[in-house]
């Protein structure tokens, strides 16, 4: 190899800690060993140091089959997050201080103008300067997700890249690894504004590889959606999507469905929208 391709990349960085953290959550790594992985990860300088630190995790002849195992686990605990209640935001509500109770100040009424000097009625401004209300900064449709997308990457550079993205009627999450510590971080918008919602282990391990955003297909996304709400049996109260890696592949995963029965119709494409699978299946 090369001297040029001997040095380890930002992006083989990412893979190194998406795939420890795949261990981690399996259960193949302590957490402790976990920690002191990512950290190393962080600090490598090539590629050589990062096998070090993952060979043994990719040698496991099971792997291949827990992750497939594990793909409708994944999807549907990252829509879970953002269509069950929001754990991430309804934490944070719980979590900040109330703010401390304060007696409003009493303000003296003004001293009367004297009567002989009336006061004049400023006049309305014009119907046309009037500022629009406030956009939402994130809705679920195709140009809610654009904008979404735009702002993420506003906030996080130039085509940046994540584990994995989750979106429904409410809410959008991501899903990032820390370059400061090696762990999973959950981001999610509100007002406009990303908020760190700390280290988070997903409930099923989340396959290695980063995936950029600009890359989806957003309105096939979007007919996709149209599709499973269609195909759905029952009342739709749960329907979203999750972008991830899946299989080896990065993939987009839509969910409609409802709670009582515990059914969904899901359909996983590809990137570009390119079907790969569909059916009913348990909604967990």
């Amino acid at each position: 190899m090369g001297e040029h391709g001997r040095w380890a990349s930002e992006d083989d960085r990412m893979e190194a800690l998406s795939l420890l953290e795949s261990a981690y959550g399996e259960g193949r790594l302590s957490r402790s060993e976990w920690e002191r992985r990512g950290e190393l990860a962080l600090r490598a300088e090539t590629r050589e140091d990062l096998t070090s630190l993952t060979d043994d995790l990719r040698r496991g002849p099971a792997r291949e089959e827990r992750l497939t195992r594990s793909r409708l686990a994944v999807a549907g605990a990252v829509i879970a997050l953002v269509v069950t209640g929001g754990v991430a935001y309804t934490a944070l509500d719980h979590d900040e201080p109330e703010p401390a109770a304060t007696t409003a100040p009493v303000v003296p009424a003004p001293a009367p103008e004297p009567a002989d000097e009336p006061r004049v009625p400023e006049p309305e401004p014009p119907a046309d300067d009037v500022a629009p209300a406030d956009e939402p900064a994130y809705s679920f449709t195709p140009d809610g997700v654009r904008d979404f997308a735009a702002l993420y990457q506003e906030e996080f550079g130039r085509q940046p890249r994540a584990l994995a993205f989750g979106f429904t009627d409410h809410q959008a999450v991501i899903y990032r690894p820390s370059r400061a510590d090696g762990k999973i971080r959950r981001w999610f918008l509100r007002d406009g504004t990303f908020l760190d919602d700390g280290a988070r282990t997903p409930s099923a391990p989340l396959e290695p590889g980063l995936i950029a955003l600009a890359e989806v297909d957003v309105d096939a996304m979007f007919r996709h959606v149209n599709t499973a709400r269609d195909a759905a049996l029952g009342p739709v109260d749960i329907l979203g999507v999750t972008i991830l890696r899946t299989d080896g592949r990065a993939a987009v995963v839509v969910s409609a469905g409802n709670r009582s029965s515990g059914s969904c119709y899901r359909i996983t494409t590809t990137l570009a929208g390119e079907l790969l699978t569909q059916g009913e299946e348990p909604c967990g």
